[in-house]
Parts: C-alpha cells; sequence; structure tokens
C-alpha cells in the first residue's frame, strides 16, 4: 500500500514539471490569429480645409524683423512713450522747473540673427512719431533712404576684447564690449542674444517739450549676404527697446542756498513696436497658408473612417502636406509648424485644446514635402466619438516675421493633404 502510494506521487510530480528549455505549445487556451499591420495613405479624408488671416498683428509679436534679402526688404520700428518735460525741485514743491536733456542712451536685443552672414551691420534711423499699425512700408520709405543717425558693425563689435574690470562690472553688471564711437555690446545665452546700446546726443534724439519727449527709431540690416535680425518688443518681456533720458534741472536758490543742478535720468519704454516689409503677402487663395503678418492659420477637418474605430488600433498616424512653393528668408527665419487640435469645431474662431499635437520645423528655401506626426491625437480620435474630428496649423512664433508657408489644399486633388496611417486589426482574445 505504501509502495502504490509513493509511486503514484512521482507520477503526478513528473506530469507537473516545467520544461523551460521546450517551446510553447498551448493549443486550448492561447487565442487563435496572427498580427498584421497595415499602412495606408488616405488621401481623401481630410476635407473642408480653409485659411484665415488675422490671429495675430505685428504690433503684438514678441520680436519685430528688419531683413535685407534678395526680394524681400523689412525693417524694424518703434515709437518710445512720452517723457517728462517739468520736475518739483524739492519734495512737496507745488511749483516745477523744466528738464533740460544732455543726451541718451538707446538699448536694442537681437534675439535673432544669421550667423552665417557676414559684415552684418545695424543701422538706425529716425522716423515720425505718428508711426502706428497702419503706417505701410512705402511711407516710411523717406526715412529709410536719408542718412542714419548712428550705425554699427555687428561682427566688428563681437570681434572686440571683452573688458571685465570691477568698474565696468559694476556700471553695466556684465562684461561688455565696446567701440570708439561708444557702442556698447552685452552677449547672452552663448551669443545668441545681442544687447545692444547706442549713446545718443540731442541732434541725433531731439528732445521736442511739444511732443513731449516722444521719438521714432527704425531698425535696418545689411550684410555681404542674407542679413536678417529680429529684435524684442514690447511683448518679449525684458527684450524690449529701451530709451535711458539723461537730464539735469536746476533748483531755484533762496536767500541761504545758490542755485543747485541736479543730474537724473528717467527710462521710457515703446508705446508701438512693430515691422514694415515689401513686397506684402500675397491674399489668401485656394491654398492653405500658414504665418505671415497678421498670422494666417488653418483649418483641416478629417472624416475618420469607421472601421479605424471598431476594430483596428493606431500604430502610427501623419499627416503629410505638400508646399506650394519654399519659404523666403535666411535659414536663421526657420519656425515652426504645430498642428493644435481644436475644443470644438467653430471655423476659424475654433478655440484650441490642451490635448495632444504635433509640430514640425520648417526651413526657408527648401520647397520639400512636410511631414506631422500625429499619433496620439488620431488615437484619440478613435476612442473619443465626441471629439472634434480636427485641427489648426498654426506658425511659432507668430507675427515675428514675413515668412509665410503655404501648402496645396483638398482643393487640389493631386497634391491635396494627406493622413498616413498604420494600423493593425486588434487581436481576438478570448476567441476559440
Amino acid at each position: 500500500m505504501t509502495r502504490r502510494f509513493a509511486c503514484g506521487f512521482l507520477l503526478i510530480a513528473a506530469a507537473c514539471t516545467e520544461q523551460a528549455t521546450a517551446p510553447g505549445d498551448c493549443p486550448n487556451f492561447c487565442p487563435g490569429g496572427s498580427i498584421v499591420i497595415q499602412d495606408s495613405i488616405f488621401t481623401a479624408i481630410i476635407e473642408r480645409d480653409s485659411s484665415f488671416r488675422g490671429y495675430v498683428q505685428g504690433y503684438q509679436a514678441e520680436a519685430m524683423t528688419a531683413a535685407d534679402l534678395p526680394g524681400v526688404q523689412s525693417r524694424a520700428i518703434f515709437v518710445l512713450s512720452t517723457m517728462i518735460t517739468r520736475v518739483a525741485p524739492r519734495p512737496g514743491d507745488t511749483a516745477t522747473v523744466p528738464i533740460a536733456v544732455d543726451s541718451s542712451r538707446l538699448r536694442v536685443t537681437m534675439v535673432r540673427r544669421n550667423r552665417a552672414t557676414t559684415n552684418l551691420w545695424l543701422k538706425l534711423y529716425s522716423i515720425p512719431i505718428t508711426t502706428d499699425s497702419t503706417t505701410s512700408f512705402a511711407s516710411l520709405d523717406p526715412n529709410f533712404t536719408a542718412p542714419p543717425i548712428d550705425s554699427v558693425n555687428v561682427d566688428s563689435l563681437l570681434a572686440r576684447p571683452l573688458i571685465t574690470d570691477t568698474a565696468t562690472l559694476r556700471i553695466w553688471g556684465d562684461t561688455i564690449q565696446t567701440d570708439s564711437a561708444g557702442h556698447t555690446l552685452i552677449t547672452a545665452d552663448s551669443a545668441r542674444i545681442l544687447t545692444l546700446f547706442f549713446e545718443l546726443d540731442t541732434l541725433q534724439a531731439p528732445f521736442v517739450v511739444a511732443d513731449s519727449g516722444r521719438v521714432g527709431f527704425g531698425v535696418r540690416v545689411t550684410a555681404d549676404s542674407l542679413a536678417s535680425a529680429a529684435f524684442g518688443t514690447t511683448a518679449s518681456g525684458s527684450n524690449t527697446p529701451t530709451l535711458l533720458w539723461f537730464y539735469h534741472y536746476t533748483i531755484p536758490d533762496t536767500l541761504s542756498t545758490p542755485d543747485s543742478v541736479v543730474q537724473a535720468n528717467g527710462i521710457r519704454v515703446p508705446q508701438f513696436d512693430s515691422f514694415v516689409f515689401d513686397p506684402p503677402l500675397a491674399p489668401l487663395d485656394s491654398n492653405l497658408a500658414v504665418g505671415g503678418v497678421p498670422s494666417a492659420r488653418s483649418l483641416l477637418r478629417v472624416a475618420l473612417p469607421a472601421f479605424l474605430r471598431d476594430s483596428f488600433d493606431i500604430v502610427r498616424a501623419t499627416v503629410i502636406l505638400v508646399p506650394v512653393a519654399a519659404v523666403p528668408g535666411s535659414p536663421a527665419d526657420s519656425f515652426t509648424v504645430q498642428a493644435h487640435p481644436i475644443q470644438t469645431d467653430l471655423g476659424a474662431k475654433s478655440p484650441l485644446s490642451l490635448g495632444p499635437g504635433g509640430s514640425v520645423v520648417v526651413h526657408p528655401g527648401s520647397a520639400d514635402t512636410v511631414r506631422i506626426e500625429l499619433t496620439d491625437l488620431v488615437r484619440l480620435w478613435a476612442v473619443d466619438t465626441a471629439a472634434a474630428t480636427a485641427f489648426i496649423l498654426g506658425q511659432d512664433p507668430e507675427a515675428t516675421s514675413f515668412t509665410e508657408i503655404r501648402f496645396y489644399s483638398s482643393r487640389t486633388p493631386a497634391l491635396r493633404p494627406a493622413l498616413h496611417l498604420t494600423y493593425v486589426k486588434r487581436f481576438p482574445f478570448g476567441e476559440p
């Protein structure tokens, strides 16, 4: 009896022993079928696409572009806010005395430039204080064809030695480079951002009491080739242009105190800044426009096939866009095209969603096909039947340059936008 029980136990143990080196064999429990990946370019599911302009104006942008390129001219412009003309000589005085301006210091920050250019010149011009958003390139052309009030060769200034003494650091807060004309340069972010200072006298920047000290400037750049640079604006925060007025005023004498002169200064920022360019952008047409000033965006609607929702999983999704032509500009003018999902489809006023999107960098001079990966967004559409299956193409940053790209729309069947999808049929778990 004991021997039979022991043998039975050994047989059971042998039958349940795991064979780690043997291949798997479970025909009664593993699902049948195989994974088949399919790859298709859907050329007709993007429909009712259109463009709209006017989202961001030039005076609302974070930068203003100055460029001298084949076929394109652009100039940065800004008008400084009003300055005080009188001051109370002593605390509590109700009577005021006039100020007398001695000089001024203009600061501009170059936030983008084409480093491939050589002999880059920055030229400063006087423009009317009435300059505003309605001012055109043509109306300012006489001001920019007049002699500049000052100019500096940026490359020469960059080649000069750094001044690092303690007095310089105390006054400027950083190391500087300067030239004999009084131009000062401070570099930041590995010389990507350049801050330039111009020392101006009262002939270069006259203080007109009747205008409350308002003054306007324009910036033009030239180089051996492909001159292009962008300057910070009030929207950029700390990179905004500033004008520091240096002035003095006299405290009238009394019986016990003779006249005394007080030195002071006051800083002003632009009340308006933007840029003008020529030629102007072409009107919107049947193609899809992205960028430019005022900025244009394009809305693309996608008719997602029902079978992708019901029985397939999205592996990858890429939108394919064919440019109408290469983007004009220099290598420094590259920008990002972003695909934003929308909350609901309201046409031009469709609110953007914080959901997944995609982006791609566009380089001027290239007319290559543009591809933007939208895998996460299309997966979201496949599982959320209430989601708006549409997205908006926009430029980043917007309205900082004249650069604009146009893609063929669904009105051009041979070159229309397409959606490249890689998908797989859901595995039949639980089927015999």
